[in-house]
């Protein structure tokens, strides 16, 4: 077999398997209210495509909250996982500048909680995957910033927010703080034997307060 036919064979088997058919007729997150937790619902109606971008109000948390399946023919097993992914994001007492195209911390894949055939509790992240983020230098973070402004189209926005960069409590000083910005939830379906994923719902969570 050439080098390249070796490559790709070795691609699609480290790639997750993935339903050929959409097996869901559409997808819900519950509201779910606690004493400190709150979320106001989401859902997707029609045929549950392999990938969903969706985001959530600021202030609302998924953790805790039930994921409803609707199967598009019964009898099929499912399992759902969720991942978690942190970014870093810059505060001044208000105003926010969240640098979600830059470094992650990616968490594993965890499993949610079955309540039944297609009910699913998701977890709640641990301070170690909420805070998680690698290590940067301040020369990292300054060009990190500049690349945003630039992106967002307005170069002098870096000029806002470096100055203020370690200056403790001083009025408009600048802190660097981590926080979830992504939250996957990836839902399998048991086809012979093997978990073939049926989507990756990728939900976007607000990192201001």
């Amino acid at each position: 077999m050439p080098v390249w036919g070796v490559l790709v064979w070795g691609a699609l088997l480290c790639a997750p398997l993935l339903a050929q058919t959409p097996s869901l007729s559409g997808l819900r997150v519950l509201p779910h209210a606690d004493r400190e937790t709150s979320f106001t619902g989401w859902t997707h109606d029609g045929p549950v495509p392999a990938s969903v971008a969706a985001s959530v109000e600021l202030g609302d948390d998924l953790s805790g909250t039930t994921l409803q399946l609707q199967p598009a023919k019964p009898g099929d097993t499912y399992r759902v996982r969720v991942q978690y992914e942190t970014s870093l994001a810059l505060g001044a007492e208000g105003p926010h500048l969240d640098l979600i195209d830059w470094k992650h911390c990616t968490s594993a894949w965890q499993p949610a909680k079955a309540v039944d055939a297609v009910s699913f509790v998701l977890p709640t992240p641990t301070a170690e995957q909420d805070s998680c983020f690698p290590a940067y230098t301040r020369a990292e973070l300054e060009a990190a910033v500049r690349a945003h402004g630039v992106k967002q189209g307005d170069p002098t926005l870096a000029d806002g927010w470096l100055p203020n960069l370690d200056k403790g409590d001083a009025v408009g000083a600048v802190t660097p703080y981590v926080g979830i910005s992504t939250v996957r939830v990836r839902v399998e379906v048991k086809r012979k034997g093997v978990w073939v994923v049926v989507t990756t719902v990728e939900f976007a969570l607000p990192m201001g307060c």
